[in-house]
């Protein structure tokens, strides 16, 4: 059978209008208008994508967004510094994002580490982190590993007590995910890959849940997880991005394939994508109730 196909604009759908009664809710009876503030460094497509689509949201919802743009060139260490604390200085600002990638050679844990702890929305600093890497909630969860558990919730794919794979350790997917399904809020058995792990087919196939969030293929083939490697049943999320022609994206997995062996199943586009930007607007959300002495938001997924 087919695997359930977990549908990111689905969920994004039902999720919308309870971002709504919230965003209303503050604006209304608050007269407190959220604003996201993001940061974007170079011309990297995929990046520009994701922050329009971010922007596209927030002002959905009501709420206020704008983009501080630094070509490249210009993006030193002490420009970003000094940008970063711009914005925490900044009332009006609610939630502060540095869309990453940024240029290497940049200290990033430093820039992370500036970002005002009430406005890091995309939880990257390490008051941040304190929270998710101690089992709990804390103030903040990442958008991406956020977007996953929300798309787990709402298609019931069982985590408790599984075998699960996660496959990248960015500071915004990978690593806050094995983190988080590990711990006390998941519970999860997990194998942490990376470039460096050995026999990666394996581990896969004995996986109840993959977590894909490389966004490399590897020489020779056009996806990093194909049907072989994955065990009947298993829950297959795709968090992998990476541009392969002009205008065209594909993520880890060779979704076409996969989805006769699956249970579960993300597609990309349109899976883990639209969930991350409902978490971040969640975040968001929060971020503002926190100003105003107010508990973390509740949805029903």
């Amino acid at each position: 059978m087919p695997a359930i196909i977990m549908d990111g604009r689905k969920a994004s759908e039902f999720l919308r209008p309870h971002l709504q009664a919230y965003a209303q809710e503050l604006i209304e009876t608050y007269r407190f208008v959220p604003h996201l503030a993001a940061i974007l460094v170079g011309e990297d497509p995929a990046s520009a994508q994701y922050v329009k689509n971010k922007q596209r949201f927030t002002e959905l919802l009501g709420c206020k967004s704008s983009t501080i743009r630094i070509a490249a060139r210009d993006a030193t260490i002490e420009r970003l510094s000094e940008t970063i604390a711009g914005l925490n200085a900044d009332p009006g600002v609610t939630g502060i994002l540095l869309q990453l990638p940024i240029p290497e050679g940049l200290d990033n844990f430093r820039l992370f580490d500036e970002i005002d702890p009430m406005k890091d929305v995309d939880a990257v600093g390490a008051s941040s982190i304190s929270g998710f890497y101690r089992g709990q909630w804390g103030r903040f969860i990442p958008c991406t590993p956020r977007g996953v558990l929300t798309l787990l919730d709402h298609y019931e794919a069982p985590v408790d007590g599984k075998r699960a794979a996660v496959i990248g350790r960015s500071d915004i997917a990978g690593k806050p995910m094995a983190l988080i399904l590990g711990g006390r809020m998941r519970n999860a058995t997990v194998t942490w890959c990376h470039r460096h792990t050995r026999d990666l087919e394996a581990i896969c196939r004995e996986s109840d849940i993959i977590v894909s969030c490389a966004g490399v293929a590897p020489p020779g083939r056009d996806f990093l997880i194909t049907a072989a490697m994955v065990k009947p049943g298993a829950c297959v999320i795709d968090v992998g991005f990476r541009r392969i022609a002009p205008g065209r994206f594909a993520g880890d997995v060779d979704f076409a394939a996969v989805r006769e062996v699956a249970g579960w199943i993300t597609p990309n586009p349109g899976g883990t994508g639209p969930m991350t930007v409902v978490a971040l607007m969640q975040n968001l959300i929060d971020a503002a109730r926190y100003r105003l002495g107010m508990e973390r938001a509740a949805y029903p997924i």
